[in-house]
C-alpha cells in the first residue's frame, strides 16, 4: 500500500527472528494502513513466485513468499530485504488478526516461510507482504483446520507431477476456477501435493513431441546432454541439476507459472516429495543423471535445501499426533564430501556422509482436519534401499520385457528369502548367476524408524479415515506374461520404482492393517502419470485374495502420460504394442488399461480381433490383483470428499496440456466418479464405481468394439 513510513526503530522492534522460520502469533491489532521498510521507492521490490501457505492446523498455519530487490539499493547492504506481513479475516484487510516484520535473507534466496499462531479454526483468513512501498500482487487465501472432534465433511484435492517443460498447467486453472465459482460447502479445505513439484533436468522431453516451454541453460548444470540413442526422451543441450542454484533457478521458474501461483494463493497445500525434487528413481543421496549413478550428498543436501526454502511446510513446528512424537524438522545443513558408499545398517541405510545429506531435513508428518481424517504424509525416497533390479541383474533378464515378479520379491527379500535360507544364485531364461542380495538386509521402502512410525501413526488415529499420502503407487501392475505359453515369459512387474519393487514391505504393512483391524485406510498416491483405482491385497500371490486397504492414484498435472510413455517403449515391437495400442480403423484406443486390468491375452485378442466378446472370455481377474480402472492417457487431478459414510473420488481428466488453456482453464475430457463406503477394521473394503461424466476411457466404452 502506497503512502506509509516505518522508523527504523520500529520495525527492529517488530522483527521476531533473524533466520529460518518466523513465529506470529495472531492478535487482535489495529490496522495499520501499510506497513513495511521505509523510504523505498514504488517499484524497488517485487514478488516474482507469488505466495503460499501450508500444513493447516486449528490454530495456524506456514505463509511463504520470496522477494526481489529490482533497486538494490533499497536492500540491506547484506543483501536482506525486510518485509512485513499481514493476516486478516476479510478480503479487504479490515479485520488485521496479525501482523509482524521478517527478513528476507540473501542466504536463503530471499525466501520466507512464517508460522502464524493463535488463529480460529476453520477459517478462512487472507494475506499479503508488504517490502518498501510494494506489496505482493494479489492477496492470498487459506483456511485453518477445524478442531479435532468437529464432525464436518471434508474436501480436497490430491495433484501430482508437474513437468513445466512437457505441458502446460491448465488443469490447475480449471481447478482454481471450479472452486471459486462453487458454494462454500463444496470448496477445496486444501490441496495434497503427491510429489515431482519440480524435475531435477532440462531437456526432459520425448524428441518427437514438440516442447511447450524450455527452461534454458541451468547456472552450474551437468554437461549438456548429447543424444546417443540410448535415452531418446531427451533433447539434446539438456542438463541435470548438480547445485543449490540450480536447484533454486528449477523452483523459481516453476513458480512464474501464473496458473500454479494462482492456485498456491487460494490453497493451503500439504506437501511429500517424489523423485525428481533430486534426482530421477531417488534412493538416500544416490545420484543418477542420465542412467549412470553414483555417490551424490553434496547434491542432496542441495536439493534438500532448496525443497525446504521454497515449499511451506510445518516441521519442526508439528506437533505431537495423539502421542505419537513428530520425527519432522527443519532443514539442518551439514559438511559433507561426495564420499563412496560404504557400509549400510540393518535398514539399508548407508552411512557416513549419505546418511548426513538424508538427514538434513525430515518431511514425514501427519496433519488432523477434525474428526474426519488424519493425514498420514510419508516420505519414500530418502530411507529406500537400491532397487533389486541392478543394472547387473537388468542385464541377466534381458529377455524378460518387464521386471519378473519371481525375481524381485527373491531379491527383495535378502537374506530373509526362503525362510532365512536365500538360494545361493538366481535363475531366468535357463542361466544362472550369483544372488547378489543373499546377505543383504530386507528392501525397504520406507526405513526402519519411518514404519515404525507410520505403523504408530495409523494405530493411534481416532479419526473416521486415514489417508495415506503415498508418493508411489502400491497398486499391483503386472504384465501376465504366462497366459501366452508360447512367449516363455514369465509374470513381470510394469515398473518396480514405486511399491512393486519392495513387495515384502508393503505385504508387511497390510497384515498390519489386517491383525490391528484398522478399517478406513486409503492411500492416496502418484508418480505413475495415470488415474487408477483399487484395493490393495495383502498378498496379490495368495490363492484366495484379502483386501487390507484401497488406492486412488492420481495423474500428472502436465508431465507425459503413462500410455504415451509405454506406446514409445513398445513402438519397435510388433506383438506387444498391440498390448498398448488398439488400432480402430484410425481410431486409436489405450489398450493398455486393457492389459493392465484384463490381462496381456485379452489386450492382444482383442486388438486382432476387435471383438469385445473375446475380450470378456480370456479376462484374467487376476492380471493385476485389486487394480479395478487405470485411466492411462490422462492429465488432472483428484477430488476427495470424506464423510462419515463414504469417500467420493472424483478423477479429472483434462487431455491434452500440449498448449496453454483458456481463461476458465482446460476443458474437461471426463470425470470418472468412484464410491468407498466406509469399513469396520477386519472386513474388507469395497470399491463402486466408476461412473462418467464424458466418454469413458477405453475399454470401458462399453458397445464399442463389435461382438
Amino acid at each position: 500500500m502506497p503512502g506509509f513510513s516505518l522508523d527504523r526503530r520500529e520495525f527492529l522492534k517488530l522483527f521476531g527472528a533473524t533466520a529460518g522460520c518466523f513465529a506470529v502469533h495472531a492478535a487482535a491489532t489495529p490496522f495499520l494502513p501499510g506497513l513495511g521498510t521505509a523510504r523505498a521507492t514504488p517499484g524497488a521490490f517485487h514478488f516474482p513466485q507469488g505466495l503460499a501457505s501450508g500444513d493447516p492446523q486449528p490454530d495456524a498455519v506456514m505463509l511463504w513468499t520470496r522477494v526481489e530487490a529490482l533497486d538494490r539499493g533499497a536492500a540491506l547492504p547484506n543483501g536482506d530485504v525486510d518485509l512485513y506481513v499481514q493476516v486478516a479475516e476479510d478480503l479487504s484487510f479490515e479485520r488485521v488478526v496479525a501482523e509482524q516484520a521478517v527478513r528476507a535473507g540473501a542466504a536463503s534466496d530471499h525466501t520466507v516461510r512464517i508460522f502464524v499462531q493463535g488463529l480460529a479454526p476453520d477459517r478462512v483468513y487472507y494475506y499479503r507482504f508488504h517490502a518498501g512501498s510494494d506489496q505482493s500482487p494479489y492477496p492470498g487465501r487459506t483456511r485453518t483446520a477445524p478442531l479435532p472432534g468437529a464432525k464436518r465433511e471434508v474436501r480436497f484435492a490430491a495433484i501430482s507431477c508437474q513437468n513445466y517443460e512437457q505441458g502446460y498447467y491448465g488443469a490447475l486453472r480449471r481447478m482454481t476456477n471450479d472452486d471459486i465459482a462453487a458454494p462454500d460447502e463444496n470448496q477445496i479445505d486444501f490441496v495434497l501435493h503427491l510429489g515431482d513439484f519440480i524435475y531435477e533436468r532440462t531437456g526432459d522431453v520425448p524428441e518427437a513431441m514438440n516442447p511447450v516451454r524450455l527452461i534454458g541453460p541451468l547456472p552450474d548444470g551437468s554437461e549438456p546432454w548429447q543424444p546417443d540413442g540410448t535415452h531418446p526422451e531427451w533433447q539434446k543441450g539438456g542438463q541435470a541439476a548438480v547445485t543449490l542454484a540450480d536447484y533454486r533457478h528449477l523452483y523459481k521458474t516453476y513458480l512464474t507459472d501464473p496458473d500454479l501461483q494462482a492456485a498456491r494463493a487460494r490453497f493451503p497445500f500439504v506437501h511429500t516429495w517424489d523423485d525428481h525434487e533430486f534426482t530421477n528413481d531417488a534412493w538416500q543421496a544416490h545420484d543418477t543423471y542420465f542412467g549412470d549413478g553414483e555417490p551424490a550428498p553434496k547434491r542432496k543436501l542441495a536439493a534438500n535445501r532448496a525443497w525446504f526454502e521454497f515449499i511451506p511446510a510445518v516441521l519442526s513446528q508439528a506437533p505431537a499426533f495423539n502421542g505419537v512424537p513428530s520425527p519432522a524438522h527443519d532443514f539442518r545443513s551439514a559438511t559433507i564430501n561426495n564420499a563412496p558408499l560404504t557400509e549400510h545398517d540393518d535398514d539399508f541405510l548407508y552411512q557416513g556422509d549419505s546418511l548426513k545429506a538424508v538427514s538434513s531435513i525430515a518431511i514425514y508428518r501427519t496433519l488432523r482436519w477434525g474428526a474426519m481424517l488424519d493425514l498420514v504424509v510419508t516420505d519414500l525416497r530418502s530411507y529406500r534401499s537400491p532397487p533389486v533390479m541392478t543394472e547387473e541383474v537388468s542385464g541377466f533378464t534381458k529377455g524378460a520385457p518387464v521386471p519378473p515378479v519371481r525375481l524381485v520379491k527373491l531379491l527383495d527379500a535378502g537374506r530373509m528369502a526362503n525362510d532365512g535360507k536365500p538360494p545361493e544364485t538366481i535363475s531366468y531364461g535357463g542361466e544362472e548367476m550369483p544372488n547378489p542380495r543373499k546377505d543383504a538386509p530386507r528392501g525397504t521402502h520406507m526405513g526402519g524408524p519411518q514404519r515404525k512410525w507410520f505403523k504408530e501413526a495409523l494405530k493411534a488415529s481416532t479419526a473416521t479415515w486415514r489417508i495415506w499420502a503415498n508418493g508411489g503407487p502400491a497398486l499391483q501392475m503386472r504384465l501376465d506374461f504366462s497366459r501366452i505359453p508360447f512367449a516363455g515369459l514369465e509374470d513381470g512387474y510394469a515398473g518396480t520404482d514405486a511399491w512393486q519393487g519392495y513387495p515384502g514391505e508393503l505385504e508387511e504393512l497390510m497384515r498390519f492393517l489386517m491383525e490391528e483391524k484398522l478399517g478406513n485406510v486409503v492411500s492416496v498416491s502418484g508418480d505413475y502419470h495415470a488415474f487408477a483405482a483399487g484395493r490393495l491385497p495383502v498378498d496379490p500371490d495368495a490363492e484366495t485374495l484379502s483386501f487390507a486397504a484401497a488406492e486412488f492414484m492420481t495423474a500428472a498435472i502436465s508431465s507425459g502420460s503413462m500410455f504415451s510413455g509405454a506406446d514409445r517403449a513398445t513402438r519397435n515391437s510388433g506383438f506387444f504394442h498391440r498390448a498398448v495400442v488398439l488400432d480402430d480403423n484410425g481410431t486409436t484406443h489405450e489398450n493398455w488399461n486393457n492389459t493392465l486390468v484384463n490381462g496381456l491375452r485379452a489386450g492382444i485378442l482383442v486388438n486382432y480381433t476387435n471383438s469385445e466378446y473375446l475380450l470378456d472370455m480370456v479376462r484374467n481377474e487376476r492380471a493385476s490383483p485389486g487394480l479395478d480402472y487405470i485411466d492411462s492417457e490422462a492429465h488432472g487431478y483428484t477430488l476427495v470428499t470424506l464423510n462419515e459414510e463414504a469417500m467420493k473420488a472424483e478423477q479429472v481428466n483434462v487431455g491434452d496440456v500440449s498448449s496453454d488453456a483458456g481463461p476458465e482453464g482446460s476443458e474437461v475430457l471426463r470425470r470418472a466418479r468412484f464410491t468407498l463406503k466406509s469399513w469396520e477394521g477386519g472386513s474388507e473394503p469395497a470399491l463402486e464405481g466408476p461412473e462418467f461424466d464424458g466418454p469413458p476411457p477405453y475399454p470401458w466404452n462399453a458397445g464399442k468394439a463389435e461382438g
